[in-house]
């Protein structure tokens, strides 16, 4: 808390009092920014281990930007300074805080402050520049830079060429904005909401016009949907010995039909069965022959593409009843077929 009182009061005190009590929004009020550097070493800047030669670095920016013409930032970058030598090559810290005024009241600045920099040994430098945020879109700003940096104790002049990556939020939207335009925006007379599909949603937030009535809705006025397990099922009894379809126009081939035909992404696997009478090599091939028929019937008959449909015989391995009597055989001289699929079905009030 101490901390962040301290680093409001700073970048207050070097912001007109006058201007940060200003009516007017600027065109955004805060930033992120991260940028790269170039960081020209002044010949005279003392260093007790070698002379330095320039320096490149990365960084990172916090501004605010309190009225149109005024903001502040903190900043922060990693600089590498390469010796003369090539055997003392340094890394240090730069940290600090800027004033930045807004001269033509849009996006160029001039910006002032003070900055301190650790290589081994401090250095307190009064730095001062011109930069300007570029407009790649509503919110991202490329940043340019060119700033000199002063140290009055050791008396030289450091200079920096900077290029980065802005995010901007807050403030005013639309640019150029003045107080005129607000007031004369607050002095029109408000207008009746209206719900014209009646689903509960104004039409200025309605996104989905003339929902049906009794649908269920979400904030923008659209029908909600949820998803729900959808199946049919295809049973056939056959002869003993025989794999021909007593009843190929029964109401329970044309149900499992259509529903292929409504859901096409789906395929189906029919299953061939066979009684426990007979000898198992024979059984298996009956079974084989069950299931091709009924694949033929749906190609043929019902136009049920052939990719969609694979077959696979069972023999007499899963009878449904082991029983050694005729109703027994019965049932299990038999073909099985399911699909099932999901969609979607609204949800309603």
């Amino acid at each position: 808390m101490k901390l962040n009182a301290v680093i409001k009061a700073a970048l207050f005190s070097l912001l007109p009092v006058s201007s940060v009590l200003a009516q007017e929004t600027p065109e955004y009020g805060a930033w992120v920014a991260g940028f790269g550097e170039y960081y020209k070493v002044d010949n005279d800047k003392p260093n007790s281990l070698d002379s330095f030669d320039d320096a490149s670095g990365l960084g990172a920016e916090l501004g605010f930007r309190f009225t149109p013409e005024w903001g502040a930032r903190l900043e922060w970058s990693r600089l590498n300074f390469d010796s003369e030598s090539g055997l003392n090559d340094r890394d240090g810290d730069r940290f600090g805080i800027d004033a930045l005024h807004y001269f033509d009241k849009k996006q160029t600045y001039l910006f002032a402050g003070f900055k301190h920099q650790n290589l081994g040994e401090n250095y307190r430098l009064v730095n001062f520049g011109l930069g300007r945020h570029w407009d790649l879109s509503q919110n991202w700003k490329l940043v340019t830079e060119a700033a000199a940096y002063y140290d009055f104790g050791q008396d030289f002049t450091d200079f920096g060429l900077k290029l980065g990556l802005a995010y901007t939020f807050g403030g005013n939207s639309a640019s150029g904005g003045t107080p005129s335009n607000i007031s004369s925006q607050l002095n029109e007379p408000a207008q009746t909401a209206t719900d014209s599909d009646g689903d509960g949603v104004n039409d200025n937030q309605d996104r989905c016009a003339n929902t049906p009535k009794g649908d269920r809705v979400d904030a923008f006025g659209c029908t909600l949907f949820d998803e729900k397990t959808v199946s049919s099922a295809l049973d056939m009894l056959f002869a003993h010995d025989s794999h021909k379809i007593a009843n190929p126009d029964s109401q329970q081939v044309k149900n499992f039909a259509d529903f292929m035909q409504q859901y096409p992404d789906t395929t189906v696997t029919i299953e061939g069965h066979t009684s426990l009478v007979g000898t198992e090599a024979y059984n298996q091939q009956l079974s084989e022959r069950r299931a091709a028929a009924v694949k033929k019937l749906l190609v043929e008959r019902y136009a049920i593409s052939a990719e969609r449909i694979s077959t696979v015989g069972y023999g007499e391995s899963r009878p449904l009843d082991r029983a050694d009597n005729e109703a027994a055989h019965s049932a299990n001289r038999r073909i099985h077929a399911q699909v099932s699929t999901t969609k979607k079905v609204k949800l309603t009030r």
